[in-house]
């Protein structure tokens, strides 16, 4: 079957009704594209820190600093971005403000999000670090 590009950009488009065991009933959700998932991981980024790498000789070095409160609001404001994107679509019926979704408990934002990005087709699976080639 030979695939027309409006049949290609459907998919995030057609919001999919998902049962969130978490908040004890179903909610419609969209799949991200890849420039909000672009978006997403960009601002999950913005807590990394600063890291040097040098290689000389086969003796490689690395510096890093890390803020790990700085780490964890970037990945928090990363998780509520991909959910805000997610939830707003035609498919319900009232429209969520990011303040909104952070007064849901952790459980739901973690279920939320690993839907969101296993339907986007985001996430990394155990499978797929085994298939990473070791030394």
């Amino acid at each position: 079957m030979v695939l027309k590009k409006s049949d290609i950009l459907l998919g995030i488009d057609e919001p999919r009704k998902v049962l969130i065991e978490s908040l004890g009933g179903e909610i419609y959700l969209r799949p991200l594209s890849s420039a909000e998932i672009n978006k997403v991981v960009s601002i999950e980024a913005e807590g990394y820190g600063n890291f040097e790498a040098s290689n000389n000789n086969r003796n490689t070095q690395a510096k890093g600093k890390m803020n790990l409160a700085k780490m964890n609001a970037a990945a928090a404001k990363a998780k509520y971005e991909a959910i805000f994107l997610s939830i707003n679509n035609p498919g319900n019926d009232e429209e969520w403000t990011l303040q909104e979704l952070e007064m849901l408990k952790t459980n739901a934002i973690d279920e939320l999000y690993d839907i969101i990005m296993d339907m986007s087709g985001a996430n990394t699976t155990n499978e797929d670090v085994k298939k990473f080639p070791e030394d």
